[in-house]
Order: structure tokens, then C-alpha cells, then sequence
């Protein structure tokens, strides 16, 4: 009868971790060699990038410092080095200064209003035909772009209903202004002699002004221009820029006015709905009946009567 011989043990191998021992060891050797290599730093590189970053930020050039503790071989001539007196006997600083709010916010100001003086180079260019006959006038402020279109160019006699070209010279207006992303404002506004003789002619010329700057913020809309952008009003003719009586002045105080806002007249004309506060009625405030008091006056003789009362 065939029997199974059981098999012997194998004997365990004590060389094992040496296995573990070398991969360890080659991992070990990896890492020093990619520390020595991100150790080595190009120097001409480092000082190009410091000169740089400090010409943009201070305009003096190699006022950066050096570590204090660089080898005298690898110190760079020119560059101060912290804690060392220069040859004034003043130590310098290797720390740049931040820049203060107040200049950060001239300089975006600054920019907007260069973009702002280009905006409206670009649009007298363009409406350079109806501004040699004096029918639209572009003007540039502390607010921003403004217009003065007359209404005679846009609408018909004291009507709401817009003239042939008007149609054109809004369109030509919202493809320059589409792109912005500013505030715009219309206003109407009218001449003291509009609807004179006429009854409630202050009252038509605030509802004439107020439907004009309504119907030209709407085309505006219309051709592209975000309507959230957007805000019109009637002035009436609270407003002139002549105080004359002649058909001239009569013509400049009848305009539609387009004003461009700057961001920061924009921001300040934004209303944030969240930052708005209930008012309520104040109660009325309990009335107390306060007693009356003897004046000083009337003591002697309330003393004297109540002697006299007592027996």
C-alpha cells in the first residue's frame, strides 16, 4: 500500500531583509540627490527676478538684500546685506514696505478715468457729424462721460415720438457703450417756454422729460445694454445751462442728457438691499401725571394756614 511522505519543513531564510535593507537604502539615495538638486539656485536668475519684482513696486532697482549668511564667494556686489552697515553707517532694510491703501486706490481711480478719457475721445469720434453742427455735445467730469443730445435731434416737437435719424444715432451709441459694464443715466430735460401759455404746462413738462429719458434707456436696452445698467429720469426744466430767453438757449436747455458713470459713482449709486434698515412709527410716549409741588413761594402761607387750623 502507497503512503504520502509528509513534506519536510522548509527552513525560513534569514536573508530576507536585505531586500528591505537595499530598497530603503536606494530610496534614501533618491531623495538626497533631489535635495541637492532644488538646493543648487541659479543666482543670476534669483537677483534678474528680485530687481524686478522691487522695480515694480518701489522703482529703485537692487535695493534688495541678500541672505546674511551667503558665503563671501557667492555674495553679490551692490546688493546690502542684513545687519551690515552700508557706507553711510546706515543698515538696510531688506523688507519692502507694502503699498498703502491710498495709493492703491488713487491708482485704480487714475486708470478708470483713463479709460474714462478714452471712452470719450472714441464716442466724439463717432458722433463727429452731429457735434460740428452743435446738436450733440460730449463733456468729461469727475462723474464721468456726458452727452447732451437736443431733443429736437430725437424726438418731434414736444411729442415722445422719435425723428427718422434717432433711431441711428442711439443704435451707433449702445454699440460703443455695450461692452462697458457702467452705470448709465438718461435724464430729460426741458425749456421754461415749453407748453407756455398751455394749462398745467409744469405738469407736461415733467411727464414730456420723464417719457423721453423712459423711452431712450428702453432702446438702449433694446440694442444690447443690460437694463440693470440702466436708470432714467425727468428733470422738467430744473435744470438749465442757459438762463437766456432766445430760441439758442431754448434749444441747449431742450436736450437729453447721457451720463457714463465712473466705477466709483457707479458703486456709490448701487443699492445694496441687504443693508437696508426697517423704520416703524415711534410710539407715542406715556404722558405721567406728576404731582404738584409747593413752590417756594407758596410754602409761608400754607405753613401759616395750618397753624391757624389747629385748636
Amino acid at each position: 500500500m502507497y503512503r504520502r511522505h509528509k513534506l519536510e519543513d522548509e527552513e525560513e531564510s534569514h536573508e530576507r531583509w536585505l531586500i528591505s535593507y537595499a530598497d530603503f537604502i536606494t530610496l534614501l539615495f533618491a531623495f538626497f540627490v533631489v535635495m541637492y538638486a532644488t538646493s543648487n539656485i541659479n543666482l543670476n536668475k534669483y537677483r534678474a527676478l528680485s530687481s524686478s519684482v522691487v522695480t515694480a513696486f518701489q522703482g529703485q532697482p537692487g535695493a534688495v538684500g541678500q541672505p546674511q549668511n551667503m558665503p563671501q564667494g557667492l555674495q553679490t556686489p551692490g546688493l546690502p546685506v542684513p545687519g551690515v552697515q552700508n557706507q553711510n553707517g546706515q543698515v538696510p532694510s531688506a523688507v519692502m514696505k507694502p503699498l498703502p491703501l491710498s495709493y492703491l486706490y488713487q491708482e485704480k481711480k487714475q486708470r478708470d478715468q483713463e479709460k474714462i478719457r478714452a471712452m470719450a475721445q472714441q464716442l466724439a469720434n463717432t458722433l463727429a457729424q452731429w457735434i460740428e453742427q452743435k446738436q450733440i455735445m460730449v463733456y468729461q467730469s469727475d462723474l464721468g462721460v456726458e452727452m447732451d443730445i437736443s431733443t429736437h435731434l430725437l424726438f418731434q416737437n414736444n411729442q415722445a415720438a422719435y425723428t427718422p435719424q434717432a433711431s441711428q444715432i442711439l443704435h451707433i451709441i449702445s454699440a460703443q457703450l455695450k461692452n462697458e459694464y457702467r452705470t448709465l443715466q438718461v435724464e430729460g430735460h426741458s425749456d421754461k417756454h415749453t407748453f407756455s401759455g398751455m394749462v398745467d404746462a409744469e405738469s407736461k413738462r415733467w411727464t414730456l422729460t420723464a417719457t423721453q429719458a423712459a423711452r431712450v434707456a428702453a432702446t438702449l436696452a433694446a440694442d444690447g445694454i443690460a437694463a440693470k445698467r440702466l436708470s432714467a429720469l425727468g428733470l422738467a426744466e430744473t435744470r438749465p445751462v442757459s438762463s437766456s430767453d432766445n430760441n439758442l438757449a431754448q434749444s441747449l436747455n431742450s436736450r437729453i442728457t447721457l451720463r457714463i458713470l465712473t466705477a466709483e459713482a457707479g458703486e456709490q449709486l448701487t443699492t445694496n438691499l441687504a443693508n437696508r434698515q426697517e423704520v416703524s412709527p415711534a410710539e407715542p410716549e406715556a404722558t405721567a401725571e406728576i404731582p404738584t409741588m409747593a413752590t417756594p413761594a407758596t410754602l409761608p402761607s400754607a405753613m401759616t394756614n395750618k397753624r391757624n387750623s389747629q385748636p
